[in-house]
């Protein structure tokens, strides 16, 4: 640990000395306004997981100048929130709120927002937050945070707690056979033997440190049916006003907890500090993280890779930023100790030029990037992971994209891209497999309801267009759509990866009280891989409409209609996803 308390130190000093000398270069007359609109996804359907990637309450949004980057692209559910709509209509956004939905298959929706404490120098909030279905098919998630803001007169102090607790069960299918084509019961399944029962060894297993292991039949058919997850974090930082002249920082020690009753614990304390100087008309930076990560379990056997490691990366920069252009250009490094890629450099080169500033920009970059795959993140993805499962951190070497942004009319904007990426240790989700020396034919070979990872390197090549059409902020349209094209080199398909990605949302305001949305998504055709053979699966097609009543500024209500096509399409494979379902509920604002 000697190494981690040499980092600290080093860190320290330096925010020490930052800090001290940008209180005399900053402009002191800064104003800071915050948008305080809770959008919270709502349980309709298990269509889609809760976001759980960060349980960090949420921190101060400070609004500098405009970023140049491509707009966000990434495919989403539009969530129906009574409260929102309720305070993009107004111009005081003091209140707090409860809102509490219900539906069929036992949906429940909970959400509680209250400002502690709001005045100019110190902002404090409460939030809880509960989603949850209850049926065959269950998944919770509750949710508590706690943030609170100072500003002092050149900069800004934050800090936070949060919590949250996640229970779902595994309802997914098995599979026997060495097509992998028969579902089973394993405790059905079980009971077919005699006794003594055949043993199973782990097939296609990829770990960093452990071999495979062997398991009785009826241990495998008694295997937890349901699981909890845990996450704590808290979090302090400080980081300069937006409008700050000279010296710019921001430092931040955080430190978070994952858990799992069926698995691993993970504990990761991260040190952030970065800083920007003036050099002429532009200003060079340089942004420092230190992750130190650390693994316990019960059994010691079940650790399939290192206890402990850590990642340290910096990202030195030159920017250049003018009326109608902007330039980054700099170079990422990331460290890995004990274990992994020792050295991850990616480029981090990214431009746009506002050709006719009210109507037509372009942009493009060269960048990559070092991504740590976190039990957080990676149960956030998928939660139906093996218990065990580390999967291998991911490095993109190279990320080159371009596009444009266009506005032909004043309330229509398109933006359109091409990104190509090469990814080295790209994962791919597989159900866990199984085979029995003990027995012959098709039941030697098992498939279950929990996920293996497969690797492989991989380019991906994606062009996209997102198009948004408002007229008065009465009617909101917008079209998104991707599509991806996979070359992995070790593996038949990208398993589970769809080519095609769409959805299109419109949001109507009727009247001043009432509010409709609609959703379709869409993706297209996907492979699960079983053993060595491939299952297609079918498109993803989900229909949705909702509506929102505002009676007056403290009562609303909200009704929500879910896969309207009744489609039993699989999130995940062997897991079918809720048919046509509705939500609900009501929102008091005080």
């Amino acid at each position: 640990m000697k190494i981690n308390q040499k980092y600290v130190i080093i860190m320290l000093v330096l925010l020490v000395v930052n800090v001290g000398v940008a209180q005399e270069q900053v402009d002191r007359n800064v104003t800071i306004e915050r948008e305080f609109q809770p959008v919270i996804q709502d349980a309709g359907k298990i269509t889609g997981l809760p976001e759980v990637l960060q349980v960090k309450t949420t921190k101060e949004r400070i609004y500098y100048a405009e970023i140049y980057q491509p707009l966000p692209f990434e495919k989403n559910i539009v969530l129906l929130s009574a409260e929102e709509v309720l305070h993009q209509r107004r111009k005081n956004l003091t209140e707090a709120f409860i809102r509490l939905g219900g539906g069929n298959y036992w949906n429940t929706l909970g959400d509680i927002s209250l400002p502690v404490i709001r005045n100019n120098n110190n902002r404090l909030d409460l939030r809880l937050n509960h989603t949850g279905t209850f049926g065959e098919k269950l998944h919770s998630f509750s949710r508590a945070d706690l943030g609170y803001n100072h500003y002092f007169s050149t900069y800004d102090l934050y800090a936070g707690l949060g919590f949250s607790h996640q229970y779902f069960n595994y309802y997914g299918n098995n599979f026997y056979g060495t097509k992998g084509d028969t579902i089973t019961r394993l405790k059905n399944f079980a009971s077919g033997f005699p006794v003594p029962l055949p043993a199973y060894k782990e097939q296609q297993l990829e770990r960093i440190t452990r071999s495979a292991q062997t398991v009785n039949l009826n241990d495998l058919a008694n295997s937890p049916q349901v699981d909890m997850l845990w996450r704590y974090n808290a979090h302090v930082g400080i980081r300069s006003l937006p409008n700050a002249t000279g010296k710019k920082y921001h430092a931040e020690l955080a430190y978070d907890v994952f858990k799992s009753d069926n698995g691993l614990q993970e504990s990761i304390l991260k040190m952030q500090y970065g800083f920007s100087n003036p050099l002429g008309e532009n200003r060079f930076g340089m942004d420092f993280e230190l992750s130190n990560l650390f693994y316990q379990e019960a059994d010691t056997a079940k650790i399939n890779f290192w206890d402990y490691y850590a990642v340290f990366s910096m990202n030195p920069y030159f920017l250049m930023e003018r009326d109608n252009w902007f330039l980054r250009a700099g170079v990422r490094t990331a460290f890995s100790f004990i274990h992994g890629r020792p050295f991850n450099p990616t480029p981090d080169i990214t431009a746009e030029w506002r050709v006719l500033p009210r109507f037509l920009s372009v942009y493009g970059g060269i960048t990559g990037g070092f991504t740590l795959s976190t039990l957080n993140n990676i149960y956030a993805e998928n939660p139906y992971v093996y218990s065990d499962l580390r999967v291998k951190d991911t490095y993109t070497p190279i990320n080159t994209y371009a596009g444009f942004k266009l506005k032909p009319l004043h309330n229509l904007l398109l933006d359109a891209f091409l990104d190509y990426r090469y990814i080295v240790d790209q994962y791919f989700f597989v159900n866990k497999a199984y085979f029995s020396s003990d027995i012959t034919g098709d039941k030697a070979t098992l498939f279950t309801n929990r996920f293996n990872a497969v690797y492989s390197d991989a380019g991906l090549f994606r062009v996209g267009l997102r198009a948004n059409y408002n007229y008065k902020n009465t009617v909101n349209i917008q079209l998104k759509g991707v599509y991806n094209a996979w070359d992995v080199k070790t593996e038949l398909h990208a398993w589970m990866k769809p080519a095609i990605e769409a959805n299109i949302s419109a949001d109507v305001r009727i009247n001043r009280n009432l509010t409709a949305s609609a959703l379709l998504f869409y993706e297209g055709e996907r492979y699960a891989k079983l053993g060595n053979a491939p299952f297609k699966m079918a498109p993803k097609v989900d229909v949705n409409l909702g509506a929102t009543y505002t009676f007056n500024r403290t009562f609303s209500a909200f009704a929500k209609l879910n896969n309207l096509l009744n489609n039993k399409y699989q999130q995940f494979y062997g897991y079918e996803v809720q048919g046509i379902n509705f939500m609900l509920g009501g929102a008091v604002s005080f």
